[in-house]
């Protein structure tokens, strides 16, 4: 079975709903971030570790777009989110 990547969200940062979309705050750097309606359901998904094309699967399921028009979104999210330490990347198996 081939190695996969797969991301999940990291402890000590707290989130609230705010009218659909999500504020996130991580409590090590006490920085703050506002989520969009689609990054919200990605950063929801997240509570356990999930693969680029889980992540595809969630929002093509929640969205009308294609897993063609959201994957080069999703990939940039989880990058922006790696970069603040609110997401971790694994690899292996899960």
């Amino acid at each position: 079975m081939a190695e996969q990547t797969y991301y999940s969200a990291k402890p000590g940062v707290m989130d609230c709903d705010i009218g659909g979309e999500r504020a996130l705050l991580h409590l090590e750097t006490n920085e703050y971030f506002t989520l969009n309606q689609a990054a919200s359901t990605i950063w929801l998904t997240l509570t356990e570790p999930k693969s680029l094309e889980d992540l595809v699967e969630v929002i093509t399921n929640s969205f009308e777009v294609t897993a063609a028009q959201c994957r080069p979104d999703i990939e940039e999210l989880l990058e922006q989110m790696k970069s603040a330490n609110v997401v971790e990347k694994i690899e292996g198996s899960v």
